[in-house]
């Protein structure tokens, strides 16, 4: 009679490592699309969207707004040469959230009952945390550069009222 392979305590620590490491990043692109686009214009125009600019700045933070809808409206809001890279890569990205978030428990490979099926689980998870962190990245750096500047223009609204 053979044993049931089982994983050790350690590639089950790796495993759910690895799956909050995509969460993580799933969820910061989020907040940080919050927090970001109430404050961009509509391109071609010198507005913003309809409810949103610096007086409903808090339009999307206290939104339940998922992945999905952000990133459209992101799309909606650059212009670029190569929005057909940036549309594919988005829309993978926004995928990839949806089955990590909703489908990781039901994946073929999710009953860990051999090795194989293991090292599969982390390899499907390394590659969607790969694919996702430059636009983590991205959005960091925009926000640490906006953060910069809200604070400075709140700096100069403050010295003005003092005077």
């Amino acid at each position: 009679m053979t044993e049931t392979w089982k994983p050790t305590s350690e590639q089950s620590d790796r495993l759910f490592a690895e799956l909050g490491r995509c969460l993580y990043i799933y969820q910061s692109i989020e907040i940080r699309l919050k927090f970001l686009l109430p404050h961009m214009v509509v391109p071609g125009t010198e507005a913003h969207a309809k409810n949103e600019g610096i007086a409903n700045w808090r339009v999307f933070l206290d939104s339940k707004e998922t992945m999905g809808p952000l990133m459209q409206r992101l799309k909606d809001r650059i212009n670029t040469a190569h929005r057909d890279l940036f549309e594919a890569t988005w829309t993978q990205i926004v995928m990839h959230r949806n089955e990590v978030v909703h489908h990781f428990a039901s994946q073929p490979f999710a009953g860990l009952a051999t090795e194989a099926e293991l090292q599969e689980a982390m390899e499907y998870l390394h590659k969607r945390r790969v694919l996702a962190t430059p636009m983590l990245e991205m959005l960091q750096q925009l926000s640490q550069a906006f953060a910069v500047v809200l604070k400075s223009e709140e700096s100069l609204h403050d010295s003005a009222q003092l005077h």
